[in-house]
């Protein structure tokens, strides 16, 4: 009884430190088990004031073998065609899309960028939650920074939605022959 007594009188003196106190013991209890921390989690995705926007939505990885440059020009101008091949998976659950690609130094925009399941790339350019697919970008840089007959080495960035940018660093682009034209494939053996 005695308890009970001094219980009241402490909630009459100070009732916001009392309130305070038993929300705190409270919610303590709460998250030690399973479905009050699934209950705080629910409560606190309700008040947080902004949309959960995704940061990052993609792995991408570049297929080294497929990845190639070779000289070309862009309105008669001297350039480099790079042509970036690899993979890129959806890690959000949720449809996205690349929508750019860049190569920072120099400063180059993707010409092309696409998806694709076969050579044919009829599919559509979003990628389903979970979805993993063939990543093909071409750049054309200028000015010509590779040297002939060498590897090329440069990072590349793709850029989704959401506005997210993830990058590939050491892309490794492997130089086309120089008896070979672009677009030339190797005989075919019978």
């Amino acid at each position: 009884m005695q308890a009970l007594t001094r219980a009241i009188d402490e909630f009459v003196r100070s009732p916001a430190q009392v309130i305070a106190a038993l929300v705190t013991i409270g919610v303590g209890l709460s998250a030690v088990f399973k479905a009050g921390r699934r209950f705080w989690k629910r409560v606190w995705a309700r008040v947080r004031s902004k949309p959960a926007v995704p940061s990052e939505t993609l792995r991408i990885v570049q297929d080294f073998t497929q990845s190639r440059w070779g000289y070309g020009s862009v309105r008669g101008n001297p350039a480099m065609q790079v042509v970036f091949e690899g993979h890129v998976t959806d890690i959000s659950g949720r449809p996205n899309r690349v929508l750019r690609a860049e190569i920072p130094k120099p400063l180059t925009d993707a010409l092309m960028l696409l998806l694709s399941d076969s050579p044919h790339a009829r599919r559509p350019q979003v990628l389903n939650p979970h979805e993993c697919t063939e990543l093909h970008a071409t750049f054309f840089v200028q000015p010509v920074v590779g040297k002939k007959g060498e590897p090329w080495q440069s990072p590349v960035i793709f850029i989704d939605q959401y506005g997210n940018r993830h990058k590939v660093k050491n892309c490794v682009f492997k130089s086309m022959a120089a008896n070979q034209p672009p677009g030339a494939r190797p005989p075919a053996r019978a």
